[in-house]
């Protein structure tokens, strides 16, 4: 099976997409836009599957391209994996919304969220995540804080079947994201759903 078909195939089998349903400040996550919205935009070839990665990284998404990289290494049997090709696609599904200009921070913020969304329920882990805010001093090199803060708040989401997240979690987890080294250039994020520019096209 080649890669396009895997990651079509996991978008609309996997049976954990179904608890990846939240309200992050004005966006909005559902299962549908996994399972209906970026598989069929990928088997269409309007999401275009490739292979440029960074190293130790399973996925990427290019919303100037509208690709999504998965790296030939990716195991979609591994559920680290699936939790981050599920991350790049949260960005595919933001990019289809069309919602222009918008903050990189928050946008990054949306997929950790939607991946810790992922997992938890995977992991059958909710009830045993402690609600305790991750603090800007445990940021970690790598993400690990980001990550922890992500999981704390869709694990109470679960716990007690909220559907908005309540803004003092976005706020922190936005910050813990915006203080990173890593996302340090990801003041903003375009959104415009396949419009591309005629040299994007050509490297596409």
């Amino acid at each position: 099976m080649n890669t396009r078909d895997q990651v079509v195939r996991f978008l609309k089998g996997n049976a954990a997409i179904t608890a990846v349903n939240f309200k992050f400040r004005g966006y909005k996550i559902w299962p549908g836009a996994y399972r209906t919205d970026v598989a069929d935009a990928v088997a269409r070839g309007d999401i275009k599957i490739g292979s440029a990665v960074n190293k130790d990284a399973a996925a990427s998404y290019r919303q100037d391209q509208d690709r999504l990289e998965i790296a030939p290494t990716a195991n979609f049997s591994s559920t680290h994996d699936q939790g981050l090709i599920l991350h790049e696609c949260t960005h595919a599904i933001l990019d289809m919304r069309a919602i222009g200009t918008h903050s990189g921070f928050e946008d990054e913020a949306v997929a950790y969220l939607a991946q810790a969304f992922f997992l938890t329920r995977t992991l059958g882990d909710a009830r045993a995540t402690p609600d305790i805010p991750v603090p800007l001093s445990e940021n970690t090199k790598n993400g690990s804080g980001i990550y922890r803060e992500a999981k704390r708040i869709a694990a109470k989401a679960l716990r007690t079947g909220a559907y908005g997240i309540e803004e003092k979690d976005a706020a922190n987890l936005v910050l813990l994201v915006t203080r990173h080294p890593h996302y340090q250039d990801a003041g903003e994020y375009p959104s415009n759903r396949f419009r591309r520019t005629f040299l994007n096209n050509l490297v596409r």
